[in-house]
């Protein structure tokens, strides 16, 4: 029996089924935003742009000047832009709230005498980076070289430290490689974030991604802590609206004498106040409650330890971070509760109206059924006093006419005879005439 392999033509074409519009987007998103491969020494300028989709035509205006400086022709992807422009390569990535530009630049040789000497930014076109749509929110300037033989990690801190601020220089060892990261988290005078990695890797994908996680852990803090100063300005708004909330709640819950009309156009007047600040706050919390667990997800990815008694990187953010995320996370809270407090409370005293009204209702009909009971009887006694008046007159007039004519015939009538019988039979055809009446208006009516 023949035991190979089934072999397939590759050659072959077959028509495959209509596929879902999105699906090619779908599956380039897995490749939307690769690492950069880095082979030590290289420094890496990487800057993030506050810019949304208004923006994205200025950028690629702005990302075709540079192109045609260097002589180069511009890539027709703008979600996946990535030039080698010579001694600089550029990498943009187009994010929801923001542009990450990624210039990178080949040394020679380890620095020694000045470690950020030659920057990538030396070799842009005058103004072109001043002139970058959006607000700039991140810019790490970022020299990777090699780990030097023999050094230990204490001895490269002694070295290197005078490169950035003792006060809050923090270092830890991050990778399988045992590489080395040393930064402060400062904004210096060039308004550039420092950073410096020892790599040990031996692969330049391995040192691409470690520098993809530290751009990308601080453009994330960035990003979390936009909402801090939102949520600090609501801390002096939200305890007003809350104490306004709870003066509400006493005086529908006490009744005082408070008018229910007065206090619900209080309340709603509350309610639209309160779902103002959901509205104009709520996406904001929302992205930085996502970007804080994406900043600690990559401090997770980097298996950092730490460097003797140095602060590590990780220790350092959660320190920081902390308060931070609990504050935004509180004030989020806050208002999610303020806004569903104010629901119940105007749903309950809506009640409350509601009742009230259904109350004033029946009390409503009652009295009109009352005045109504009080006209029928006023009406059935005019028409019995219609009825004695109208047997009265007839009776009269005709005991008057009875006794003309007994005179004529000379036959004796007594009168009292007369209306004793008449007196009935009239007062009887009367009201039942009047009955019939009614009866036909009743149905007239019905």
């Amino acid at each position: 029996m023949n035991s190979m392999p089934h072999t397939y033509n590759l050659r072959m074409s077959h028509k495959l089924p209509d596929e879902y519009g999105a699906r090619a987007i779908l599956n380039d998103e897995l490749h939307a935003h690769p690492y950069e491969p880095l082979t030590p020494p290289e420094r890496v300028v990487s800057i993030a742009m506050l810019a949304d989709q208004q923006h994205s035509e200025a950028e690629a205006s702005h990302l075709q000047a540079l192109c045609e400086h260097f002589g180069k022709q511009a890539p027709t992807d703008p979600e996946r832009w990535r030039i080698d422009l010579g001694p600089l390569r550029v990498k943009v990535e187009n994010h929801h709230e923001y542009t990450r530009y990624k210039l990178t630049r080949k040394l020679d040789a380890t620095p020694q005498e000045d470690l950020y000497g030659k920057s990538p930014l030396d070799l842009l076109p005058e103004g072109w980076l001043e002139a970058l749509p959006g607000k700039l929110l991140v810019a790490m300037d970022i020299c990777v070289i090699p780990y030097p033989e023999g050094a230990s990690h204490r001895g490269l801190l002694d070295e290197f430290s005078p490169y950035f601020d003792k006060t809050t220089l923090s270092a830890s060892q991050v990778g399988r490689s045992a590489n080395l990261v040393v930064t402060d988290f400062r904004i210096r005078e060039d308004g550039m974030m420092r950073m410096l990695i020892f790599s040990q890797a031996r692969l330049p994908s391995q040192i691409g991604r470690l520098t993809h996680r530290l751009v990308a852990m601080e453009t994330y803090r960035m990003l979390a802590l936009l909402a801090l100063p939102e949520a600090k300005h609501l801390l002096t708004e939200l305890p007003q609206a809350d104490a306004r909330l709870t003066e509400l709640t006493h005086a529908i819950s006490d009744g005082g004498g408070a008018d229910d009309e007065v206090l619900m156009h209080q309340l709603t007047t509350l309610a639209a106040f309160v779902e103002k600040l959901v509205a104009t706050h709520y996406r904001r919390f929302s992205a930085t409650h996502a970007y804080f667990d994406m900043v600690f997800e990559r401090l997770d990815e980097l298996h950092e330890q730490q460097v003797e008694t140095v602060s590590s990187l990780g220790g350092i953010l959660r320190r920081r971070l902390d308060p931070a995320r609990t504050t935004c996370d509180s004030v989020s809270h806050w208002l999610d509760q303020l806004a569903s407090r104010v629901g119940k409370t105007t749903g309950l005293l809506g009640a409350r109206i509601d009742v009230e009204h259904s109350k004033q209702n029946r009390e409503m009909l009652s009295a009109m059924n009352q005045r109504f009971q009080l006209q029928l009887r006023l009406q059935q006694a005019a028409e019995l006093l219609s009825i004695a008046i109208f047997t009265y007159y007839t009776v009269n007039l005709l005991d008057y006419v009875v006794q003309e004519l007994a005179v004529l015939s000379g036959v004796p009538l007594e009168s009292l005879l007369v209306k004793a019988v008449a007196g009935p039979l009239l007062a009887a055809s009367a009201f039942l005439f009047i009955n019939r009446l009614r009866k036909k208006r009743d149905i007239g009516e019905a």
